[in-house]
Protein backbone atom coordinates (compact mmCIF):
# COMPACT_ATOMS: atom_id res chain seq x y z
CA UNK A 1 0.00 0.00 0.00
CA UNK A 2 1.46 3.57 -1.33
CA UNK A 3 1.73 6.59 1.27
CA UNK A 4 -0.85 8.50 -0.56
CA UNK A 5 -3.17 5.32 -0.20
CA UNK A 6 -2.12 4.92 3.61
CA UNK A 7 -3.23 8.71 3.93
CA UNK A 8 -6.47 8.08 2.29
CA UNK A 9 -7.61 5.24 4.23
CA UNK A 10 -6.80 6.87 7.95
CA UNK A 11 -8.53 10.28 6.57
CA UNK A 12 -11.23 7.82 5.54
CA UNK A 13 -11.10 6.24 9.13
CA UNK A 14 -11.20 9.26 11.11
CA UNK A 15 -13.87 10.65 9.41
CA UNK A 16 -15.75 7.37 9.96
CA UNK A 17 -15.06 7.84 13.61
CA UNK A 18 -15.83 10.93 14.09
CA UNK A 19 -19.60 10.47 12.11
CA UNK A 20 -20.29 7.52 14.71
CA UNK A 21 -19.12 9.56 17.71
CA UNK A 22 -21.66 12.49 16.53
CA UNK A 23 -24.48 9.85 16.00
CA UNK A 24 -24.40 8.47 19.04
CA UNK A 25 -24.15 12.14 21.20
CA UNK A 26 -27.23 13.06 22.80
CA UNK A 27 -28.99 15.84 20.36
CA UNK A 28 -28.49 19.33 21.64
CA UNK A 29 -31.10 22.19 21.18
CA UNK A 30 -30.39 25.51 21.71
CA UNK A 31 -33.03 28.12 23.36
CA UNK A 32 -32.80 32.04 23.83
CA UNK A 33 -33.53 34.14 26.60
CA UNK A 34 -33.47 37.82 26.47
CA UNK A 35 -32.87 40.68 29.45
CA UNK A 36 -32.88 44.40 29.39
CA UNK A 37 -29.78 45.33 30.99
CA UNK A 38 -28.51 49.29 32.29
CA UNK A 39 -26.50 51.10 34.45
CA UNK A 40 -25.78 54.50 35.71
CA UNK A 41 -22.21 55.80 36.40
CA UNK A 42 -22.88 58.89 38.40
CA UNK A 43 -19.97 61.49 38.54
CA UNK A 44 -19.83 63.96 41.68
CA UNK A 45 -22.90 66.25 42.75
CA UNK A 46 -25.26 64.41 40.01
CA UNK A 47 -29.03 63.58 39.76
CA UNK A 48 -30.35 60.86 37.69
CA UNK A 49 -33.96 60.28 37.12
CA UNK A 50 -34.37 56.38 37.60
CA UNK A 51 -38.24 55.89 38.26
CA UNK A 52 -40.96 58.44 36.18
CA UNK A 53 -43.73 59.63 38.07
CA UNK A 54 -46.82 57.64 37.17
CA UNK A 55 -50.28 57.98 37.60
CA UNK A 56 -51.40 54.75 36.41
CA UNK A 57 -54.56 53.96 34.62
CA UNK A 58 -57.72 55.02 35.27
CA UNK A 59 -61.17 55.85 34.53
CA UNK A 60 -63.21 59.39 35.46
CA UNK A 61 -66.66 59.28 36.03
CA UNK A 62 -69.06 62.30 35.82
CA UNK A 63 -67.43 64.11 38.83
CA UNK A 64 -64.19 65.28 39.07
CA UNK A 65 -61.57 64.15 40.75
CA UNK A 66 -57.79 63.09 41.93
CA UNK A 67 -55.65 60.62 42.03
CA UNK A 68 -52.55 60.61 44.22
CA UNK A 69 -49.37 58.97 43.93
CA UNK A 70 -48.05 58.05 47.67
CA UNK A 71 -43.87 59.63 47.64
CA UNK A 72 -42.83 56.78 49.88
CA UNK A 73 -45.09 53.71 48.55
CA UNK A 74 -45.48 54.63 45.54
CA UNK A 75 -49.08 53.26 45.75
CA UNK A 76 -52.20 55.15 44.36
CA UNK A 77 -55.53 56.22 46.08
CA UNK A 78 -58.63 57.90 43.92
CA UNK A 79 -61.06 60.30 44.88
CA UNK A 80 -64.08 61.90 43.73
CA UNK A 81 -65.47 60.37 40.38
CA UNK A 82 -61.95 58.98 39.48
CA UNK A 83 -61.52 54.87 39.56
CA UNK A 84 -58.34 53.47 39.93
CA UNK A 85 -57.86 50.09 37.07
CA UNK A 86 -54.56 48.52 37.86
CA UNK A 87 -51.93 49.00 39.95
CA UNK A 88 -49.44 50.49 37.58
CA UNK A 89 -48.50 53.88 39.14
CA UNK A 90 -45.07 54.87 40.89
CA UNK A 91 -43.65 57.82 42.44
CA UNK A 92 -40.55 59.25 40.65
CA UNK A 93 -37.27 57.81 41.90
CA UNK A 94 -33.75 59.92 41.33
CA UNK A 95 -30.50 59.17 42.64
CA UNK A 96 -28.40 62.10 43.64
CA UNK A 97 -24.93 61.51 44.52
CA UNK A 98 -22.22 64.25 46.12
CA UNK A 99 -19.59 63.91 48.98
CA UNK A 100 -20.00 61.53 51.73
CA UNK A 101 -22.34 63.13 54.34
CA UNK A 102 -22.80 66.02 52.17
CA UNK A 103 -25.55 68.82 52.93
CA UNK A 104 -28.66 68.78 49.96
CA UNK A 105 -31.57 70.84 49.46
CA UNK A 106 -33.81 69.67 47.19
CA UNK A 107 -36.61 72.37 45.42
CA UNK A 108 -38.78 71.15 42.35
CA UNK A 109 -40.02 73.53 39.27
CA UNK A 110 -43.60 74.85 38.86
CA UNK A 111 -45.99 72.40 38.94
CA UNK A 112 -46.78 70.02 35.51
CA UNK A 113 -50.07 69.79 33.17
CA UNK A 114 -50.03 67.08 31.77
CA UNK A 115 -51.37 67.09 27.87
CA UNK A 116 -53.30 64.23 26.13
CA UNK A 117 -51.01 62.73 23.74
CA UNK A 118 -51.73 63.81 20.31
CA UNK A 119 -54.96 66.40 21.99
CA UNK A 120 -55.01 69.37 23.30
CA UNK A 121 -56.91 68.37 26.62
CA UNK A 122 -54.88 68.54 30.14
CA UNK A 123 -54.72 67.96 33.70
CA UNK A 124 -53.21 69.40 36.20
CA UNK A 125 -51.02 68.31 38.65
CA UNK A 126 -51.69 70.61 42.06
CA UNK A 127 -49.24 69.16 44.35
CA UNK A 128 -45.70 67.14 44.19
CA UNK A 129 -44.16 65.80 47.74
CA UNK A 130 -40.97 64.47 48.58
CA UNK A 131 -40.65 60.85 50.06
CA UNK A 132 -39.04 63.07 53.29
CA UNK A 133 -37.39 66.84 54.06
CA UNK A 134 -36.27 68.97 52.01
CA UNK A 135 -33.33 69.90 53.65
CA UNK A 136 -30.73 66.26 53.80
CA UNK A 137 -27.52 64.44 54.84
CA UNK A 138 -26.43 62.42 51.75
CA UNK A 139 -25.19 58.48 53.17
CA UNK A 140 -21.64 57.86 54.13
CA UNK A 141 -21.30 56.77 50.05
CA UNK A 142 -22.29 59.65 49.45
CA UNK A 143 -26.18 58.31 47.85
CA UNK A 144 -29.50 59.33 48.35
CA UNK A 145 -32.93 58.20 46.63
CA UNK A 146 -35.34 61.08 46.34
CA UNK A 147 -39.23 59.47 46.06
CA UNK A 148 -41.53 62.59 44.85
CA UNK A 149 -45.25 61.68 44.32
CA UNK A 150 -48.14 63.84 43.40
CA UNK A 151 -51.95 65.13 42.89
CA UNK A 152 -53.33 64.63 39.85
CA UNK A 153 -57.05 67.04 38.91
CA UNK A 154 -58.85 64.48 36.66
CA UNK A 155 -62.35 66.48 35.23
CA UNK A 156 -65.62 65.11 35.21
CA UNK A 157 -65.78 62.86 32.24
CA UNK A 158 -61.94 63.21 31.01
CA UNK A 159 -60.91 62.73 27.54
CA UNK A 160 -59.69 59.34 27.52
CA UNK A 161 -56.19 58.85 26.06
CA UNK A 162 -52.40 59.02 27.58
CA UNK A 163 -51.57 62.13 29.38
CA UNK A 164 -48.07 63.38 29.64
CA UNK A 165 -45.79 66.11 31.27
CA UNK A 166 -42.81 67.25 32.76
CA UNK A 167 -41.12 68.67 35.79
CA UNK A 168 -38.50 69.48 37.77
CA UNK A 169 -36.34 69.32 40.38
CA UNK A 170 -33.18 70.98 41.62
CA UNK A 171 -30.56 69.93 44.02
CA UNK A 172 -28.34 72.38 45.88
CA UNK A 173 -25.38 70.88 47.18
CA UNK A 174 -23.31 72.32 49.85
Amino acid sequence: MSLHDQYITRLIGGLLFTLAALTSAPAAFAQNASSDSRAIALAPLSLVNVTDLEFGTMISGPTAGTATVNAFTGGRTTTGGVTGVTNDSSAARFVTYGGPLQFIFVTRGPLPVLTRDGGTETMNVSGLTLDGATFRFLNAAGVVDLNVGGTLQVGADQEPGTYSGTFDITVTYF
